[in-house]
């Protein structure tokens, strides 16, 4: 009734209550629809391994990553103030340089800090949806077709809030593009994550880390364009690369040990 646009609390409060959704949804067709069990097909424990510290430290390598590819972009400058955000992030950024520590290294820690706690909620919220419930009823396609429905979903879960101006009302399309190509690109990670961890609360963590460091890749380049918001996409695609790659050596060692 009283409208608003995109980065006000009320816009924020609304997209986090939404991403509860997929996993409210998948919790009732599993317990009320199918009457099953949700613990072990949705992989709901916590054992931390390896593989949960991935999860916790590849968000920011990506967003570095990612800056790093801005900054390739024609006229980008560093912004080491982090002038690349919004005026209406200002009072985020002087938190940011209050803590006394480069504000690059303020985001990073804030972003490690974030994740794994309060983003985990809902991270949470969307993986039991999509890395619980969808990995197990989907799982017979295989990883890479698996993972491209899920990510298309995924992507289109987000469609609303593309309406809405996110991530940024100044360049909706180039915005919604790379939100698009972001959840298609991350679906083969995340689920990557999720077959040798086990464990969808892995999936949260990575889910919310890659939320708590986003604005890395933004807050310190201007001056860069709308496309932008293509670099984190671009990193993801050459770590799909790389994930592919590690698949086929893992599958050629496998079948020389059938061999013998």
């Amino acid at each position: 009734m009283n409208g608003g646009t995109w980065g006000s609390p009320n816009s924020f409060a609304v997209a986090n209550v939404a991403m509860l959704c997929p996993a409210l949804v998948a919790l009732g067709l599993q317990w009320l629809v199918f009457r099953e069990s949700i613990v072990v097909p949705f992989g709901l424990h916590f054992r931390p391994d390896r593989w949960f510290v991935f999860s916790w430290l590849i968000p920011p390598l990506v967003m570095m990553g990612a800056l790093a590819i801005s900054l390739l972009l024609p006229h980008a400058q560093f912004a080491g103030d982090m002038s690349g955000l919004p005026s209406e992030m200002d009072s985020f950024k002087r938190s940011v340089i209050a803590i006394g520590i480069p504000p690059i290294v303020g985001m990073v820690l804030i972003g490690l800090v974030m994740g794994p706690t309060v983003n985990v909620i809902g991270g949470l919220g969307e993986e039991i949806g999509w890395r619980g419930f969808l990995y197990k009823e989907l799982g017979t396609l295989g990883f890479w077709r698996c993972s491209l429905v899920t990510g298309l979903l995924w992507a289109l879960w987000h469609v609303p809030l593309l309406f809405e101006g996110y991530p940024d009302p100044r360049h909706p399309i180039s915005g919604g593009i790379g939100v698009i190509a972001f959840a298609v690109l991350l679906a083969p990670l995340i689920h990557f994550v999720r077959w040798r961890s086990g464990s969808v609360v892995a999936c949260g963590i990575l889910d919310g880390t890659m939320s708590s460091t986003r604005l890395i890749s933004v807050a310190f380049v201007r001056d860069a364009g709308p496309w932008v918001h293509e670099a984190i996409p671009m990193v993801l695609l050459l770590a799909n690369v790389a994930l592919l790659w590690v698949q086929r050596i893992e599958a050629k060692a496998c079948a020389r040990r059938t061999r013998t």
